[in-house]
């Protein structure tokens, strides 16, 4: 078993975690680094490893940091399932399309701003945000949910955002589980919606 991070290390963007264990690949979270322009587009265009190798991803919440990735990972041929907690689910259907929509507009003035260099790309667009939401599983709090051979997560209530959550991993391999606690954001102190 070995655990990468591939954002929000050094710094408090772009969360991307990859565990690796029994031969199978779990993301978790996917979210888009947030910063200044050239930096955070070098930083969401590569990934630091192959979507199509990533066989689930478990989410803490839909902040865009922690998600907005995610239809970039579908683009580049992600196939597997996507998990999150039943709000997160419905928050990051919003979330991810209102992404796509800045993404592409972001892109338009650029184009015409620097209409004299070669036209640049979103990093995603609608069309792969809804692809996105395809994959999305949205699951309770406080129930073991098998993600891949060997490999279950539980949602516990982080108290960030409407459906944030710790997500306890627990990993069989060997004679003992492992567990694995992934924080993602908890708290806000006197949240009307959140505990």
């Amino acid at each position: 078993m070995f655990l990468e991070f591939h954002g929000a290390a050094r710094s408090v963007t772009g969360s991307r975690h990859l565990l690796a264990v029994n031969g199978h690949r779990v993301l978790l979270d996917c979210g888009l680094y947030q910063g200044r322009r050239e930096e955070s587009d070098r930083l969401n265009r590569d990934f630091g490893f192959d979507p199509v190798s990533i066989d689930a991803v478990v989410m803490s919440h839909a902040h865009i940091d922690h998600s907005g990735a995610l239809p970039a990972l579908v683009k580049h041929g992600f196939k597997g399932a996507i998990h999150g907690t039943l709000a997160t689910a419905d928050l990051m259907s919003v979330m991810l399309r209102d992404s796509a929509m800045i993404q592409e507009k972001d892109i338009e003035f650029l184009n015409k701003r620097h209409r004299n260099e070669p036209l640049r790309e979103p990093l995603y667009v609608l069309e792969d945000a809804e692809r996105t939401m395809e994959r999305v599983h949205g699951h309770p709090y406080y129930e073991p949910l098998p993600i891949v051979p060997g490999v279950t997560a539980t949602y516990y209530d982080a108290g960030h955002l409407l459906g944030s959550a710790m997500i306890e991993v627990e990993v069989r391999q060997g004679p003992k589980p492992l567990r694995i606690t992934f924080s993602g954001d908890v708290g806000r102190y006197n949240a009307p919606l959140s505990r």
